[in-house]
């Protein structure tokens, strides 16, 4: 038996040397064709490898994309898959309920690690815990293949060491193996079409030891609560209170309950920078890196695909007696206090730009759970479906979840305000944002429940309310308890602070509706007065940029969505326009320079492109209110970098050849130059004219060399001749003169005895041009 464990690990180690295509392959026929003896060692050589752990990166699910290698993404994606080979191992090793493995506790949740080592031990966790004989803490959790598994996938999103060594952009790089697989384990673990849950596998009966708990003195709710009751899970058992069967899962719930509260602990927790070397001092902070507080984009948008799935879950309820019903009935009101609690640190502690719109799309998605009915469309007609999705068309089967999430209406609303009143409204992004925000909450029909809730938390309302709804009154008193703490004050949506905050915000809304026309106007007006060769070369090459990434056609939109904004504020608080107060308000003129010496800048770009011989670049900057700068090269100019309009390997070649000219017949060419008659004329028009460079300081092993003006004699230039306009001008010459039966050679003769005659006109009026100049230099001086 040990032998042939033996084999199969050293099989998979050699396996896992081998490229990802064939890896996997490999891998995949070991499992089938091995037993369950042989592969119980493989399980956590395979996860360790393939998740990397610590100081390791795995095997690359977070950079790996369909669009760079379709081949390893789709072989990946079949390995891993929720009916793929490594499901197939867990399924095949779980039969023996003796088999666990150890996870160490260094890998949980902060927050659950603190609750173990204050001795709270929460329910999820309780048949887990394996405690240290020596210290009598907790050292680590042991658990069967299927959560081992599923563990290690969840921590591979929030494991420090990868954002650490992560180094492409965490906010563009998002449609990878990784997503893809999070959304076909949250489909297939929590199916919305009433299927099971497969493969279907016999019950899981857990073998653990008794555990005598210890308790802080003090009571404490637990945040993590199991799921589903164990009367739930083992319906039908003739006696409640013996062990086995209250410990007997159902097969198509269990699994779906892992998935959600590994998720849940994992995905949703916000740990702030330092919390973690500071909670647990020395202990810990050697061992794993700080986690930033600013989570990547992928894991915000998994985290608002998690919240999706969850609302199409509980959704999908049919009212059946069954546990995956259960399950789907109690799961929102088991997990909301926790995605709350995320939403709100992460609003807190996000900075001002773009990337908010992440985290305020998974707020949008979380209190609009009318969106996410699985298999209901909408066909109204003169409706989209979009639109008729997000509108509430029955108030009373919503109003529980309003009232049992009132602060994720509420708080969070105010919480955004002051935001909003902070951020650049003009930019396109934060104003579709505003306006987001503000539409969901001029639902008629959702203003009317958040009223109804607050109302009922006042004595007066509840008074006058009947019997059956003051449950909402001690609801929301517990949900504020539990969630914010017993010295929380409560700020209705409605009350004179927070319509006073909106008249403010309504007037930051009208200053950057005036800035964002008026931006608009200038733009436009420049536009029109561009120069026509610019024009054209704009049309071609596609860049029509009012600033450095935002377009005239995104920033007419701001106007619209402002506009819209401040119209649905005014209805959604009932505020008479009569009633707020008349401030002068005019547009910002900083910012309306600020954008228009942007877009200068980028068009002083576009119009030094036509010149190639100024020899240097603008280059944006932020000092004071200037951003853009002209850098110059003070180097030799047949030196400077390869333009983007310039052939690279021709650029070389007639740089080489040149070289080899000027440095053979460098007396020659000096000599001509500055002769006198008509030949010098010429020369003068072909040859470069004598250039001054400065030779910069350089470090040397004695210090710092001095810098020094260099002398460059006359020389021949033909970098001219590199240009892509002047190759793709003359490419079109010589296919019309083809066209045309004179012939590609007969074109270039023609070309070059134009520019002889074009030297010569120009060598003969050489002295008159001198003269123009020198008179010009007097008048000058």
């Amino acid at each position: 038996m040990a032998a042939s464990s033996d084999v199969a690990t050293i099989k998979v180690q050699r396996y896992l040397n081998l490229p990802l295509v064939q890896r996997c392959k490999e891998i995949a026929t070991l499992i089938d064709e091995s037993s369950t003896t042989e592969l119980q060692h493989v399980l956590p050589i395979l996860v360790d490898s393939l998740f990397g752990i610590i100081d390791d990166i795995g095997w690359g699910l977070h950079s790996i994309t369909f669009k760079k290698n379709p081949q390893e993404y789709k072989t990946l994606c079949d390995f891993l898959n929720p009916q793929g080979p490594v499901f197939s191992l867990c399924y095949k090793l779980l039969p023996d309920c003796y088999l666990k493995y150890n996870v160490p506790v260094l890998y949980l949740p902060v927050k659950i690690r603190s609750m173990l080592e204050e001795g709270v031990i929460p329910p999820f966790y309780l048949d887990k815990i394996r405690d240290d004989q020596g210290t009598r803490s907790v050292a680590s959790l042991n658990m069967n293949p299927f959560e081992y598994y599923i563990f290690h996938f969840a921590y591979h999103l929030t494991n420090p060491w990868l954002q650490v060594q992560q180094q492409e952009n965490v906010w563009v790089n998002w449609e990878t193996v990784y997503v893809q697989l999070a959304h076909c384990y949250l489909y297939h673990f929590l199916p919305t079409d009433n299927s099971p849950v497969l493969p279907i596998i016999p019950p899981y009966i857990r073998k653990t030891p008794q555990r005598k708990l210890v308790q802080s003195p003090e009571t404490k709710r637990l945040q993590t609560p199991r799921l589903l009751r164990t009367s739930i899970l083992s319906p039908g058992s003739p006696n409640s209170t013996s062990t086995v069967p209250q410990q007997q899962c159902l097969p198509q719930v269990w699994r779906s309950e892992t998935v959600v509260q590994v998720f849940l602990d994992f995905w949703l927790e916000y740990s702030e920078d330092g919390q973690l070397n500071t909670r647990f001092g020395m202990t810990y902070s050697t061992s794993v890196p700080c986690r930033h507080s600013i989570h990547s984009g992928e894991h915000i948008r998994l985290v608002r695909a998690f919240i999706k799935t969850l609302h199409e879950f509980a959704n999908s309820a049919t009212g059946a007696k069954s546990a995956m019903d259960e399950l789907k009935r109690i799961i929102l009101p088991s997990v909301q206090g926790k995605i709350y609690t995320f939403l709100r640190k992460a609003i807190h502690h996000w900075p001002l730009d773009s990337s908010f719109r992440l985290i305020l799309e998974t707020w949008l998605s979380f209190i609009q759970p009318w969106r996410y009915f699985p298999g209901i469309s909408y066909t109204k007609e003169g409706k989209s479906e979009e639109e008729e999705r997000g509108k509430i068309h029955d108030a009373y089967r919503w109003m529980p979840f309003v009232a049992n999430n009132l602060l994720a209406y509420t708080a969070i609303f105010q919480q955004l305000v002051p935001r909003f009143m902070r951020t650049d409204l003009v930019a396109p992004k934060n104003a579709l944002m505003l306006f987001r925000v503000t539409k969901v909450f001029s639902q008629p029909l959702l203003a009317k429940m958040i009223c109804e809730v607050e109302g009922l938390m006042d004595d007066v309302g509840l008074s006058r309310s009947r019997v059956s709804t003051n449950q909402w009154s001690s609801v929301v008193r517990q949900q504020i308890l539990e969630l914010e703490g017993p010295t929380y004050q409560y700020v209705p949506m409605f009350s004179v602070a927070t319509v006073s905050q909106v008249v403010c915000l309504l007037n930051t809304i009208k200053q950057a509706h005036l800035t964002a026309t008026s931006l608009i106007d200038a733009l436009e007006k420049k536009r029109k007065t561009r120069k026509l060769l610019l024009a054209i070369w704009e049309f071609f090459n596609g860049e029509d940029y009012s600033s450095d990434d935002i377009s005239i056609d995104e920033r007419r939109r701001v106007p619209v969505y402002l506009a819209n904004a401040q119209q649905q504020l005014i209805e959604i608080f009932e505020i008479n326009v009569e009633d707020i107060p008349q401030v002068a308000i005019e547009a910002d003129q900083e910012y309306h320079e600020s954008i228009l010496s942007t877009s200068f800048c980028h068009q002083s770009q576009m119009d030094s492109s036509f010149d190639t011989s100024k020899p240097g670049m603008f280059v944006p900057i932020q000092y004071n209110r200037q951003t853009c700068k002209y850098i110059e090269y003070l180097g030799d100019p047949e030196l400077q970098p390869v333009r983007s309009d310039e052939c690279t390997i021709l650029v070389r070649f007639l740089y080489n050849q040149c070289a080899y000219i000027n440095m053979k017949y460098r007396h020659k060419l000096a000599t001509m130059y500055h002769q006198r008659g008509f030949l010098g004329s010429i020369c003068r028009q072909i040859l470069e004219p004598p250039t001054k460079v400065i030779k910069l300081q350089k470090r040397t092993e004695t210090g710092l060399s001095s810098g020094y003006e260099e002398r460059i004699p006359p020389r021949l230039s033909l970098r001219s001749l590199a240009n892509y306009k002047l190759l793709l001008a003359l490419s079109l010459g010589m296919f019309i003169a083809w066209l045309t039966n004179y012939g590609a050679f007969t074109f270039l003769g023609f070309i070059f005895c134009l520019w002889v005659v074009y030297i010569m006109i120009r060598a003969m009026l050489e002295p008159w041009t001198a003269w123009n100049s020198s008179r010009h230099n007097a008048s000058t001086f």
